[in-house]
């Protein structure tokens, strides 16, 4: 299956991937082109008609990311994945701070996003100075919160060990409890 020869059947879908990044299966990117294409399947034609009706005044975060109440949408290497919404169970931000002899050169600031099958995803990246006060992820995962919580307000927001050991442990319970609580909502 072509990502790019599905994508054209829904034209504002296409017109955001164009905006993001060429779409294209390489050599380095066979693996994660085959996740997206399967990410893809996922969806039914009727959500597929509304995500394209959604993502036409969807705004760009961070340069990589699209968020609707159907999908996620992200591009990483050459490929556009998209994420059915009932299906993320976490989102949190990561700051890796840079430096070279010990003296700081920057800050990469990075949102992950768990799915029901446990795998996670780097939906979106921006670097920084080494001594901004910005926190541009954190900004971008305060968005991502706004578009998703009317759909699916279970989902869990943030990092700390008590939540890492609770997904790597248990992770159908988690995600059994987060469909619990998005459905009675």
């Amino acid at each position: 299956m072509d990502l790019n020869e599905e994508l054209s059947r829904y034209p504002n879908i296409a017109e955001k991937a164009k905006q993001m990044g060429k779409i294209k299966e390489g050599f380095f990117n066979k693996k994660r082109y085959a996740e997206a294409v399967e990410l893809w399947q996922r969806f039914s034609k009727e959500e597929l008609e509304q995500l394209n009706q959604e993502i036409a005044n969807a705004e760009i975060l961070l340069k990589t990311t699209v968020v609707t109440p159907t999908a996620l949408c992200y591009f990483s290497v050459n490929v556009f994945f998209v994420i059915p919404v009932r299906d993320i169970v976490w989102a949190y931000t990561r700051i890796i701070k840079e430096s070279m002899n010990f003296i700081p050169t920057g800050k990469r600031h990075q949102i992950f996003l768990m799915e029901r099958s446990g795998e996670q995803h780097l939906i979106c990246e921006k670097s920084t100075g080494p001594f901004t006060k910005k926190t541009p992820a954190g900004d971008a995962l305060g968005e991502i919160k706004r578009i998703l919580d009317p759909v699916r307000p279970g989902i869990v927001y943030g990092y700390s060990d008590e939540i890492f050991s609770w997904f790597c442990s248990d992770l159908r319970g988690a995600v059994a409890q987060i469909d619990a609580e998005s459905t009675a909502k």
